[in-house]
């Protein structure tokens, strides 16, 4: 029964299936997209942020895995190194004359 109702209204309905494939087809392409460019927004995002941690140029960064930063061992490497109040820069090696 269900199969003769399905031969005898498939010209009628076939178009109304394309259309819903079709929009399934692209909404799921446009989320994939829509994820991609979030993950990479967020990347770029993050990124700009722990660029701004200092430790790397600092005097007391000690680039030892068990003691960071001699003064503030506790926060070096992190976000709340980035206001750091004890940032020295390196000295320079120029000779001034």
């Amino acid at each position: 029964m269900v199969v003769q109702l399905w031969v005898r209204y498939s010209p009628i309905l076939h178009p109304l299936f394309v259309g819903i494939g079709f929009c399934l087809a692209w909404g799921i392409a446009g989320l994939l997209v829509w994820n991609v460019g979030s993950t990479i927004a967020y990347s770029i995002r993050t990124s700009k942020r722990m660029h701004q941690i200092p430790c790397s140029r600092c005097q007391y960064f000690t680039n030892d895995h068990r003691l960071k930063c001699s003064v503030h061992p506790d926060i070096a490497l992190s976000e709340k190194a980035i206001n750091c109040g004890d940032f020295v820069p390196p000295p320079s090696l120029t000779l001034e004359i």
